[in-house]
């Protein structure tokens, strides 16, 4: 840049300016600029390259998934085969493994422990994420082991908080993040890779749905939504406390208006008793995680809504059915999928067009029920994990 400095002085003598004359109506910091452009230049260079590149930034490679049947992909045991029957024997419990679940292809032998037709909420998000599907399942994954895509610790049926008065065992948050927790401190999932991953919270509202079935609560409704989301909150901290980048958490859609609930008006509407449990709980989530950073509330009640409970919008109008499932029992305490004496003795029906109606079952939606809410709430999720 020196070279530069002399050439600009050479020019002016060459164009028969004095030069001394010339440099001498120039202030001190004029010239001081002119011969000098090789270090200013360098200094500016120096700065821009040492930028962050938005290309540089840490990748987030890997996701966990914590929930129930809207991340469930296989965590929920199958059947042993009876030694009697040579076959495996189908249950309320089991039934995810059976057809019709995985019938999006219209073959039998498809069910993948996925409570749809096909693909359910977590796939859709590894999907945003460029992964093909979920990360494998815990159980299905052997010992001292893991996919580097991540891991599903999900399980149909699971809740967020376990009542005291509900003597029924099952899955909570806090046992998943526990499962968690082990891998890593056994050595199974190195802390490097946490560091570079993602969580998903997808729970569907298990809480609400299922407390009537514990024989009432031994706390007001207040109180028990006040719990349950201190749950959730509590253990968002445990996994970034582990070292987890960015953590996605369901708000809980319209449960008052899943099948289960819709069943004894004939699935006409919903039951705002239901939807209220939703609301207070959306409301006190959102307040407990509002000061805490890296985290993102994925807001299915506002994209169930849209669809189930929305009659003037666009995606509402995808749906020939939008309360009804499309596998319902025959039997009021029945389940999708239950069979009599026989494999040939249905008790139940299958709609024909699947991706004509939004709810798969009892309560988890269908494939194209998934991908119109997750179409919805894509963009909001891109921007937060910096995928844009």
């Amino acid at each position: 840049m020196k070279i530069l400095s002399i050439i600009c002085i050479l020019f002016l003598v060459l164009n028969g300016t004095c030069i001394a004359c010339f440099i001498s109506s120039l202030s001190n910091s004029w010239i001081y600029l002119l011969l000098n452009l090789d270090t200013i230049y360098g200094e500016t260079a120096a700065r821009v390259e040492s930028r962050p590149n938005p290309d540089d930034r840490p990748k987030l490679r890997h996701l966990f998934v914590f929930g129930d049947s809207f991340g469930d992909n296989g965590n929920t045991r199958k059947p042993p085969v009876d030694p009697v029957l040579g076959s495996a024997v189908e249950s309320e419990d089991s039934r995810q493994w059976f057809f019709p679940y995985g019938s999006f292809t219209d073959r039998r032998d498809n069910p993948t422990g996925r409570f749809s037709n096909y693909m359910v909420q977590s796939d859709l998000v590894a999907n945003i994420m460029g992964l093909d599907v979920a990360p494998p399942a815990y159980m299905l994954t052997e010992r001292n082991t893991w996919d580097k895509s991540g891991m599903t610790f999900a399980i149909g049926g699971s809740t967020v908080y376990h009542p005291p008065s509900n003597k029924k065992r099952v899955s909570t948050l806090r046992h998943q993040v526990d499962r968690f927790e082990s891998l890593i401190a056994d050595g199974t999932i190195s802390r490097k890779h946490v560091e570079h991953s993602v969580a998903l919270i997808a729970f569907s509202g298990n809480d609400y749905v299922t407390v009537g079935d514990a024989g009432g609560m031994s706390m007001g409704i207040n109180d028990f939504i006040r719990e349950v989301t201190t749950e959730i909150v509590t253990n968002v901290q445990r996994l970034q406390e582990m070292g987890v980048a960015k953590v996605l958490i369901n708000n809980v859609p319209p449960v008052g208006c899943a099948p289960s609930q819709t069943t004894p008006n004939g699935f006409t509407r919903c039951d705002r008793g239901g939807n209220n449990y939703a609301t207070v709980h959306n409301r006190n989530l959102k307040r407990l995680l509002k000061e805490m950073e890296d985290v993102h509330i994925i807001d299915l009640n506002s994209a169930f809504t849209n669809i189930v409970d929305g009659d003037n919008t666009e995606v509402s109008s995808f749906f020939d059915e939008r309360l009804a499932p499309c596998c319902q029992s025959m039997d009021p305490n029945g389940y999708c999928g239950q069979l009599g004496q026989s494999d040939t003795d249905y008790r139940y029906t299958l709609c024909e067009k699947a991706d004509k109606y939004f709810y798969w079952d009892d309560m988890n939606p269908t494939q194209a029920g998934w991908e119109t809410v997750m179409e919805q709430l894509e963009d909001p999720i891109k921007e937060f994990l910096g995928l844009n």
